[in-house]
């Protein structure tokens, strides 16, 4: 079994509004990652300040940002990015998101969601990158479902506007990933996915998968007291697995993306203008293989065999996920995306410990699953986290929603607001996987 090549979010290594997206690219290169996924808003961040004049020193002088029309910008802050990547010995394995490609009611509604595509279509070989990441996602307002217009018809509509999609790719010589949310209104699993992607039946559109996006919808759930769906357990999470590496094949599997997740102190619910998956996810995703604090056995509220700890600080089963991924042949990029509200930390070391953590991570799980026994490197050279008041090893890693989410000590913190209202600047970029 080949070696994987790592990979990470740019925006996992810290928000854009305080680490730029040349020192993210700087640190995951240093840190040994393979190559850097470009999240839509650490580039437009990176557009704003060029234009503001900052990073200038990166482009061929003279240069002048305000003389140029907006295409032309972020075509030529494309390819400074796709050069220092380069120089830095990183791929940029998909461009992501493009986001609310779905609930199409019209033929009008496609041409729009296919003419925001193609503001990225155009900047792709400027990347020098052929896959952009879809995600599927959760529909405000009234449910999209209703008696006359079905599940079926939203699922035939979403084949229609993919091939659509997929044939305007095929001119760029674009793939497109098509990748389930936990929280997707009408698209929440792989199933559906799978779905739409055959049906579409090109070459170009495939799936995405994301342990977290697909074991925190269909395993955990953060409204529960254990934080595993009601009559859920393990067993029956590995025949849905085990459904889906016999199902989907290797070569459409287009990406694999990473992440766990710690359980919440107290449950979860919806609220009206977010999915509680949604709200879970944007403080509590973890990456895969933390190791729990010296000093504290695995336990929590799944130690009742039905549904085992899993040994690690995330509670889902992530290894046994990723074994079954590997065995459909997949032999494509494993790449972390994990949000949390440590990223909005500012001080300089944060995109190093976040990239430290996810790089040691996939190490671990690499070596369970190829059986490498090798001494692994030392989580020493960062500082530990306290996490319910126990130390852990992981700076990133919150161990429980309070963690996730916790003011000063003075202060009165209401659970939502404090991970909805962490910035706006969250709520909109934190949308896949």
């Amino acid at each position: 079994m080949p070696t994987p090549q790592f990979a990470i979010a740019s925006l996992s290594l810290g928000s854009f509004l305080y680490h730029s997206l040349p020192t993210k690219i700087k640190v995951a290169s240093s840190l040994g990652y393979n190559g850097i996924e470009i999240f839509v808003v650490d580039f437009e961040g990176f557009v704003t300040e060029v234009i503001n004049g900052q990073h200038h020193h990166l482009f061929n002088e003279p240069f002048a940002p305000h003389s140029l029309s907006t295409p032309d910008l972020e075509r030529e802050c494309a390819k400074v990015i796709t050069a220092l990547c380069v120089s830095h010995n990183l791929t940029i394995p998909v461009v992501q998101p493009l986001r609310n490609f779905e609930n199409f009611k019209t033929g009008e509604d496609v041409q729009a969601g296919l003419d925001g595509a193609e503001r990225w279509l155009r900047l792709m070989k400027y990347f020098q990158c052929d896959l952009i990441l879809v995600c599927s996602n959760h529909v405000p307002g009234l449910h999209p479902i209703t008696d006359t217009y079905t599940v079926e018809m939203y699922l035939d509509a979403q084949v229609d506007a993919f091939r659509r999609l997929g044939e305007l790719s095929a001119t760029y010589n674009v793939r497109i990933g098509y990748e389930p949310l936990s929280w997707g209104t009408v698209v929440d699993n792989w199933e559906p996915v799978w779905g739409v992607v055959q049906r579409v039946n090109l070459p170009n559109v495939g799936i995405i998968l994301d342990s977290f996006n697909t074991l925190g919808n269909q395993y955990g759930d953060p409204a529960t007291e254990s934080s595993i769906r009601t009559d859920q357990t393990l067993a029956k999470m590995m025949e849905n697995l085990e459904k889906m590496s016999r199902t989907i094949p290797g070569d459409k599997i287009f990406l694999y993306q990473l992440a766990d997740a710690a359980r919440p102190s107290q449950p979860i619910f919806d609220a009206p203008d977010a999915p509680r998956r949604m709200i879970w996810s944007r403080a509590s995703r973890l990456f895969p293989c933390e190791p729990l604090p010296e000093d504290v056995e695995s336990s929590g509220e799944d130690t009742y065999s039905p549904n085992p700890p899993t040994g690690y600080l995330g509670f889902l089963p992530v290894v046994q996920m990723t074994k079954l991924v590997q065995a459909t042949g997949f032999n494509g990029w494993w790449s972390l995306e994990v949000f949390n509200k440590s990223l909005l930390e500012q001080d300089e070391g944060c995109p190093w410990r976040h990239g430290r953590r996810g790089i040691d991570g996939l190490s671990k799980l690499w070596q369970l699953l190829s059986g490498d026994e090798e001494e692994e490197v030392s989580l020493s050279v960062t500082p530990p986290l306290t996490v319910d008041g126990e130390e852990s090893e992981s700076d990133e890693s919150l161990g429980s929603f309070d963690s996730a989410v916790e003011g000063t000590a003075s202060e009165s913190v209401d659970l939502k607001e404090a991970v909805m209202g962490v910035s706006e600047e969250w709520r909109e970029t934190e949308v896949a996987a």
